[in-house]
């Protein structure tokens, strides 16, 4: 028994759907521009440090703890910054503009919060330490844990933002696996070589030549550059759309071809700590 025609007759082929644009990514001029950003907020970020230690020192009394205290709430700040943006990555689609907004938020934190708390933590602590016919031991249990709680409470918006700026990158650096090395080395590297630079002018050119409240508006002033610049490269991708490469065409059914590599998501690392947050 032999087919009709109408059973014979091949099916017309499917339209496909277009494929998703591909999310803007680093270009090499790009990466530049931000590996620029990561070595002037490493420099902010270590102008911070040292000035706010000696900050708490004076409401301390004791640079010993006033140490010890900013080391630990900037620690704890980047940890915090870091383990908050990681579970907030999968809904940012627009990484680059969130790191400048953190830049702001940075530089309106440092000359404005801090200050505010440093000035509270003092009040505080000479309404419950004060009035005594000598001045307190910092051996005190109940002085020391004040100490710690007033560094943390002073320094935790800052640093959380911090530490928030690495992974915000990464997701825009980072397209494949084989790229975390480089790129998130780089990044790293020019981070820590801003803030080796920034705490060596501190300690030796800013602070002895305009004082602490001043050292602190130019770190502030440089994360003001660094939003500049990242909101800069915001413009730079939304006039060119096409930066994103090109879809592969469609395989034909008489050839087999590999499947493509997928990209690195960056919402779920290989590893619990394959990075480390940036200041």
């Amino acid at each position: 028994m032999s087919a009709s025609p109408a059973a014979v007759k091949p099916r017309a082929p499917q339209p496909t759907a277009a494929p998703a644009a591909a999310a803007p990514h680093a270009s090499g001029g790009s990466l530049a521009l931000l590996s620029l950003c990561f070595v002037l907020s490493g420099f902010a970020a270590l102008v911070y440090q040292t000035a706010w230690t000696r900050q708490f020192g004076l409401v301390f009394g004791t640079s010993e703890l006033a140490v010890a205290t900013v080391l630990a709430a900037y620690m704890g700040g980047l940890a915090l910054g870091a383990w908050i943006i990681e579970r907030l990555l999968p809904r940012i689609t627009r990484p680059v503009l969130a790191y400048a907004l953190l830049e702001l938020g940075i530089a309106v934190s440092a000359v404005a919060l801090v200050p505010a708390l440093l000035a509270g933590s003092d009040a505080l602590l000479r309404a419950w330490f004060g009035g005594q016919p000598a001045p307190p031991s910092s051996e005190q249990v109940g002085l020391s844990f004040f100490y710690l709680a007033s560094a943390f409470v002073a320094l935790a918006l800052p640093t959380t933002l911090m530490g928030a700026t690495l992974p915000l990158l990464a997701r825009h650096a980072v397209l494949e696996r084989e790229q975390i090395g480089r790129r998130i080395g780089l990044l790293y590297a020019s981070n820590t070589a801003g803030a080796v630079a920034g705490a060596l002018a501190t300690a030796f050119l800013l602070l002895p030549a305009l004082g602490l409240s001043r050292s602190i508006w130019i770190g502030a002033a440089l994360n003001f550059v660094v939003f500049l610049l990242a909101a800069l490269l915001v413009q730079q991708q939304r006039a060119r759309p096409g930066e994103s490469p090109a879809p592969s065409p469609a395989p034909t059914p008489a050839a087999v071809t590999p499947a493509p590599r997928a990209a690195f998501a960056l919402g779920r690392p290989p590893g619990p700590a394959w990075v480390l947050p940036l200041m």
